[in-house]
């Protein structure tokens, strides 16, 4: 993985943590099956994310 690549992970990892904390704070998805799922994906791909950072 180039240096490149690295710094867009990183900082899509950023970007969906603060989305994370933004939806949970302000609860802009009312229907609780769609909020969770939401939830799930993000940090889904935040731990996806993580895998590759460490390789």
């Amino acid at each position: 993985m180039t240096e490149e690549e690295k710094r867009e992970l990183e900082q899509e990892r950023e970007n969906l943590i603060f989305l994370l904390e933004f939806h949970s704070t302000n609860r802009l998805i009312q229907d609780e099956v769609e909020f969770e799922d939401y939830i799930n994906a993000v940090l889904d791909r935040i731990a996806e994310i993580e895998r590759k950072l460490k390789k």
